[in-house]
């Protein structure tokens, strides 16, 4: 039996430590100062949200100022190899003064010949004039006007 009243008393020890429920006034006065926190909070997290975006767009024009950096830098380089090949390409072997000699004939038979193709053409289209009867006068007036 004396197990049974230190039980009892254990449950009614329990009983009297619990609070009671808090009055409409009370829990208003506490939704009260919760809406006050929340509001605090909120504030801050569009503080703090308002300066990440602020860092975000200094991050962003950063960005691009080094996107565009990389893009002249490669630019460069490639007009850089470019220019290192041609001037490997370019170099050509000096020539001899007959090899010369050579090359500046065969050039210039190359140019007589189309001097010379030139010429008979000038001659046939003169020769179709004359036998039209037409001066190049009046064959540049049809021209111009079609």
């Amino acid at each position: 039996m004396a197990d049974k009243k230190k039980t009892t008393e254990k449950k009614d020890q329990t009983k009297k430590a619990r609070k009671q429920y808090p009055s409409h006034e009370e829990r208003i006065a506490a939704a009260d100062k919760k809406i006050e926190h929340l509001n605090e909070l909120i504030a801050e997290r569009k503080d703090l949200v308002a300066k990440t975006e602020k860092t975000l767009s200094e991050r962003r024009i950063a960005l691009a100022k080094s996107e565009e950096a990389l893009a002249k830098t490669l630019e460069k380089k490639e007009r850089l190899i470019s220019t290192m090949t041609r001037a490997a390409q370019g170099k050509s072997v000096k020539l001899t003064p007959e090899e010369r000699a050579e090359k500046r004939k065969a050039d210039l038979a190359k140019a007589r010949e189309a001097k010379k193709v030139e010429k008979a053409k000038r001659d046939a289209l003169m020769n179709a004039l004359n036998e039209k009867g037409m001066s190049i006068d009046e064959l540049l007036e049809q021209l111009n006007q079609k």
